[in-house]
């Protein structure tokens, strides 16, 4: 009885944001299509005389903007279909094995805006909420780890990001959940972190194209283990294991949406759907002859895409061997390690960092097709490194 009570909070929260979810997908299909017919089609004639996938400035895979989505998310505005608003917001022109979450902001902003303008203020909410949540790590934390914050967002192509529907919405979800972890923090009275995991993992996914959702998890949680140890409430074991249960949290909290969102497509439209649907899981989990699988093929795509390497670079071992020399020295120069306890408590954080590459292993199809983006999954990679490296180095006033 004791464990199945400690449910009931995430069955409650569960069920409210699944209700808000479908609510408000059906309430924004309400809108009239004559309100923002004009507008649809004017920005669909902007982002087709731009090309599916234009590379501006920098001229690399990792700089590629995703027109071809940000059309299909624009396409999806208008039924295709005589569906009722209900219909049509669980089909999304057959579309239906996500949430497409976006449309709650886009469609009734497009009434008033076309994409030019609605580019421009996506901007401006992305530097908004990306200042506020590094402020926040400056107070919770130190300049120094804002600092590190700043740098691993910074090196996704931020100008690229911030013109790209597709891109700023799991960077939104983010920036979103570390504010609300920042804001609460309290050492004394800390949040419930496996339910924050799990709301956040939830939200994702209904915003989620598959874009980098591990972000969501792993940025946030890097800077809880490491708190968790400035607070001195965390040793190796404990860390590790709450490292563990937040994974978990935000795991089922992503998987337990998306499950719903094809329950609700098969009560809603039928049962070919449902088996649509699990044509294609069946597809980005084991490829197809076409496509076939290339799992450490995968990996190596979007490293080079990571590390702005050329189609015809290679990433090299003597690289690698290189950035661990450098890492290494720092170390035995600066001779400040802290105590092994603590920096044993610090591990945990190493293990976040390879979250991007567990992906990339399980969901190896997708990432292998489009790395041109999943390499921003590799952001929790650096910041994970990053705020290791400064974890197990004593401070100044130590």
């Amino acid at each position: 009885m004791g464990r199945l009570r400690s449910l009931k909070p995430y069955a409650k929260i569960y069920v409210i944001l699944i209700a808000v979810f479908f609510l408000s997908m059906a309430l924004v299909y309400c809108i009239p299509v004559s309100w923002i017919q004009e507008n649809v089609e004017k920005s669909l004639a902007v982002m087709e005389t731009e090309g599916e996938r234009p590379m501006y400035a920098f001229y690399r895979h990792s700089a590629i903007v995703d027109n071809h989505t940000d059309m299909l998310m624009y396409e999806s505005l208008i039924p295709n279909r005589d569906y009722n608003a209900v219909q049509a917001s669980v089909s999304i022109n057959q579309y239906p094995r996500y949430w497409h979450g976006y449309q709650v902001i886009l469609r009734p902003l497009t009434v008033v805006f076309q994409v030019q303008e609605l580019r421009y203020l996506g901007m401006m909410l992305f530097y908004l909420l990306f200042f506020w949540s590094a402020w926040l790590t400056a107070k919770k934390t130190r300049p120094a780890y804002a600092a590190l914050y700043v740098l691993t967002i910074a090196s996704s192509y931020l100008s690229v990001v911030t013109t790209c529907f597709q891109y700023l919405t799991t960077f939104y979800v983010l920036f979103a959940a570390l504010i609300v972890l920042l804001s609460r923090y309290d050492a004394k009275k800390p949040l419930n972190p496996f339910l924050y995991f799990f709301v956040v993992g939830m939200v994702e996914n209904f915003f989620d194209f598959l874009t980098y959702p591990v972000i969501t998890l792993g940025i946030p949680l890097i800077l809880l283990l490491w708190l968790r140890v400035r607070d001195q409430q965390a040793d190796f074991q404990d860390n590790f294991w709450f490292m563990f249960q937040s994974s978990v949290s935000w795991f089922f909290g992503y998987a337990l949406t998306w499950v719903i969102k094809w329950g609700i497509t098969t009560v809603i439209l039928g049962v070919r759907y449902f088996w649509r649907t699990m044509g294609v899981v069946q597809y980005r989990l084991q490829g197809n002859e076409e496509e076939p699988l290339d799992r450490i093929g995968t990996i190596r795509k979007n490293l080079k895409a990571w590390m702005n390497v050329q189609d015809d670079g290679i990433i090299t071992w003597s690289k690698v061997a290189l950035i661990i020399l450098i890492v290494i020295l720092i170390l035995v120069i600066w001779k400040k390690l802290k105590d092994r306890q603590q920096v044993l408590a610090c591990v945990p954080i190493l293990f976040v960092a390879g979250y991007p590459y567990v992906w990339y292993l399980v969901m190896s199809n997708h990432s292998q097709i489009h790395y041109w983006y999943t390499y921003r999954s590799q952001l929790v990679a650096l910041f994970g490194i990053l705020i290791f490296t400064a974890g197990i180095l004593r401070e100044k006033d130590e």
